[in-house]
């Protein structure tokens, strides 16, 4: 398989967030060739949020078993993300529970991507493992700045206080994550919101 020489590159590069993004994309690029297309259509037709992953989600497991994929670090990144996105297109409260516990595992990019998910799914069941990401001071800067995104994504009340406390963090990118979460919060509760909701909600 022909592999990009800017990827070959990246997963020589020294810093791990960006090595381990191209070996995603590389393993993501092989599965891609590899699949029967069919299966791949398929895979994408059952992501809920429509977005380009960077893995497709695992298939017929258990949310235990997902779970226990997830926090394995002894699997392929590959596969813990493909465990991943299969515990978000689930969207229950136990496959959420199994995701916050991904942001206690090493390496910034993966937990940067459960705060990512968790985002999506938009579940209150995750604030309170965001919150403690946001907080947390020693935590990479981009995990953070996807805690912040995602609480505001949530949009519950009780998001407002944290992100209120921490818009004016020391590191600039997380002080703007949470300027924008709180917009993003305050539309949301909006009356303005609520109408455009509704409307979907009565045309779906």
């Amino acid at each position: 398989m022909f592999v990009s020489p800017f990827l070959q590159y990246g997963i020589q590069e020294k810093k791990e967030p960006v090595a381990e993004t191209c070996q995603l994309a590389v393993h993501r690029l092989e599965w891609l060739l590899s699949a029967d297309k069919l299966a791949a259509d398929e895979s994408t037709a059952k992501n809920p949020y429509c977005s380009v992953d960077p893995a497709p989600p695992a298939v017929r497991k258990s949310v235990p078993e997902l779970r226990q994929a997830l926090l394995n670090e002894s699997l392929p990144l590959f596969e813990r993300y493909r465990a991943m996105f299969a515990l978000r297109n689930l969207g229950s409260e136990e496959a959420v529970l199994a995701l916050a516990a991904g942001l206690q595992c090493s390496g910034a990019l993966f937990r940067h991507e459960i705060a990512y998910v968790l985002g999506q799914m938009q579940h209150p069941a995750a604030v309170s493992n965001l919150c403690a990401a946001l907080e947390r001071s020693s935590e990479n800067p981009m995990v953070r700045h996807e805690a912040a995104e995602a609480l505001g994504a949530i949009g519950k009340e009780e998001c407002l206080a944290v992100l209120e406390r921490y818009r004016q963090d020391g590191e600039r990118v997380v002080k703007e994550s949470c300027e924008v979460a709180l917009d993003m919060l305050e539309y949301e509760n909006s009356d303005q919101f609520q109408y455009a909701d509704g409307l979907v909600r009565l045309q779906g």
